[in-house]
């Protein structure tokens, strides 16, 4: 495959040399035939052909120059000094070679038809082809130099734009790690401060029943501390261990309806997003009534996007209430964690009829997550 490799590439740049050598071989052409010289096109053709390959050997050894020494940055006036003597230096060179070639072929018997009408003398030829040539091979070595700080430009370049998109994508999973540590003391401390509250009113029984089941949380917690993402399912699993410790705070007058039979339980979600929403309701919504109080939790697909819902029937939002300019940071942290993933994720909390506040999470999920979760009332 590499031998294949370097012989396309060999065709290419020969193919390529080729377009010059019949460019400059027509002109030569019409010029001497101008001047009432009867010469083969296919001669000069010819003798052009082994000018321009020439550079076949000669153009590596530019291009080789061309990144050793640098035209731009600290050592570019070193640089551009090495190149106009190894510049000077291989233009000779290339010019030498080819008026020995050509010298070489007026004398071959069987081209002799090619080159009759060429009045010159060898001395006076190889003095007019110096002339005519010495200046071309400086512009040609100057476009491989020019072409190759180019090439090396754009590689830097993307170099950079890689090792910048590395950059990003390690502070977004640095700043992700951040606001996830955010969360856990912040639930912590709320769980916390419920079980002791349930040692005071000496209900001793559920404290301890909240404690292991504090305890079930903790581990599942800390099992997924490392993932970012995790399944829908996960994700759901995890939330209905945090509500039965809030169910028993509650008791019966917490009344918590899942509809999630249609979401796809493989999607991709940022691990813990939905506590925070959850802790915002059960915050202001449902400890500020007296009654019965409600908490639907819904999970659904549509046209490529995944929208998660979470109702409260408390207090509904004061007039001119926003993410941004509430006190607290869960649903800042919400809003921030879906939208360093996706910027087209969308958050929004409104208010849902007479009575209630809803919170609606949307974002892209993958077109292959086509697992689907059991739901049901809890």
């Amino acid at each position: 495959m590499r031998a294949d490799g370097r012989l396309r590439r060999t065709g290419l740049l020969l193919g390529v040399l080729a377009v010059p050598a019949l460019i400059l071989a027509s002109h030569l052409y019409v010029m001497l035939h101008a001047q009432g010289l009867d010469l083969a096109f296919t001669g000069i053709f010819v003798l052009e052909l082994c000018h321009w390959y020439l550079w076949a050997i000669a153009g590596p050894v530019v291009w080789t120059l061309a990144m050793r020494w640098p035209v731009t940055g600290p050592g570019r006036v070193a640089g551009i000094l090495r190149h106009t003597a190894a510049g000077f230096s291989i233009a000779f060179v290339v010019v030498a070679v080819y008026i020995a070639i050509n010298t070489a072929a007026r004398e071959v018997p069987a081209l002799h038809s090619w080159f009759r009408q060429i009045p010159r003398t060898p001395r006076d030829n190889a003095l007019f082809l110096f002339t005519s040539y010495f200046h071309v091979e400086l512009l040609v070595y100057t476009g491989i130099v020019a072409f190759a700080n180019a090439a090396a430009s754009r590689s830097a370049l993307q170099e950079r734009e890689r090792d910048a998109l590395r950059l990003t994508s390690a502070l977004a999973t640095a700043r992700l790690q951040a606001l996830r540590a955010q969360l856990q003391p912040h639930f912590l401390f709320n769980t916390l401060h419920t079980i002791g509250s349930l040692v005071l009113q000496r209900q001793n029984e559920r404290a301890v029943e909240m404690i292991a089941q504090l305890g079930d949380l903790l581990r599942a917690t800390l099992a997924g501390r490392d993932a970012d993402l995790i399944p829908l399912a996960d994700e759901l699993a995890h939330l209905r261990r945090y509500i039965r410790i809030e169910e028993a705070r509650f008791g019966d007058r917490l009344k918590v309806a899942w509809e999630v039979a249609g979401a796809p339980g493989d999607a991709m979600v940022p691990a813990f997003i939905l506590q925070p929403i959850v802790e915002n309701a059960f915050k202001h919504g449902i400890a500020r009534r007296t009654g019965e109080a409600r908490l639907d939790i819904r999970a659904d697909a549509a046209n490529g996007t995944l929208r998660l819902q979470v109702y409260n029937d408390g207090p509904p939002l004061q007039p001119g209430w926003s993410i941004t300019g509430c006190p607290g940071f869960g649903l800042r942290n919400v809003v921030e964690r879906l939208q360093v993933r996706d910027p087209s994720a969308q958050v929004a909390l409104e208010n849902t009829g007479l009575s209630g506040v809803t919170a609606s999470l949307s974002f892209p999920i993958a077109p292959s997550a086509g697992t689907d979760l059991g739901g049901g009332d809890a």
